[in-house]
């Protein structure tokens, strides 16, 4: 099926239809290779940052899987965001513990050094995060409640004008994001994400260094309490 240029405002949305439409109608197995960024461009006719966004998503929500350096693979038909979270769970524990290990080290301090770091530029962004954050729980919408949840992190990281914590923080968020997809499928704890996301906020705000590492600290003990309720070993 050929990819059809798209002229629409929503260009990574687009373009994730466009690709499911291209994994379906080819009948793309597990392992398959989709094509280069460089073709996506080409075919669809938008920003390489479109296509890598549409491309994130989709890793998300599992049907795609892409590897640094080697490019996009088919992952799954149905995406693992479908798969009920306890088994979810039960399948990537050692995943799981190590993912809020490593946070637990990094994220508090980051936060810390944002708090005292942190320009007005960054603090708008964060906002920003925030507000969206808000805005696709409203909508019910758990895939984009991820998207904004990993910008949030992320946006610490480039917060702390640290450029090794920025680099490492985004490894994080670009490829080890298997945290953020099961605490936001736990019952209630979308809401309580936002709560605590507005008190790391605040506390960058205030410049008070303690508090943002100690909301921070809170935050991801937290989510990892919560997965344990639904069933974390």
């Amino acid at each position: 099926m050929p990819l059809k240029p798209i002229n629409r405002s929503r260009l990574s949305e687009a373009a994730i239809d466009q690709i499911k439409d291209l994994i379906v109608s080819q009948q793309l197995e597990p392992g398959s290779k989709l094509p280069s960024e460089r073709k996506l461009v080409e075919e669809l006719q938008i920003s390489r940052a479109s296509v890598r966004e549409a491309l994130r998503i989709l890793e998300i929500m599992g049907l795609v899987e892409v590897k640094p350096g080697k490019g996009a693979y088919v992952k799954g038909l149905t995406g693992d965001l479908f798969v009920p979270l306890p088994n979810w769970l039960s399948d990537h524990k050692e995943t799981l513990h190590n993912h809020f290990e490593a946070r637990l080290v990094l994220e508090p301090a980051a936060a810390g050094f944002a708090a005292i770091r942190a320009t007005k530029h960054d603090i708008r962004k964060l906002g920003d995060s925030l507000s969206e954050f808000r805005g696709k729980l409203a909508d019910k919408d758990v895939v984009g409640m991820i998207s904004s949840d990993i910008h949030f992190h992320s946006q610490i990281g480039a917060a702390t004008g640290n450029k090794t914590i920025k680099l490492l923080m985004d490894t994080i968020t670009r490829f080890l994001f298997d945290g953020w997809k099961a605490t936001l499928r736990v019952e209630g704890r979308p809401q309580k994400t936002v709560v605590e996301h507005g008190k790391i906020l605040k506390a960058i705000i205030e410049k008070d260094e303690k508090k943002a590492r100690s909301a921070m600290k809170r935050h991801l003990k937290n989510a990892v309490n919560n997965l344990k309720q639904a069933g974390l070993d």
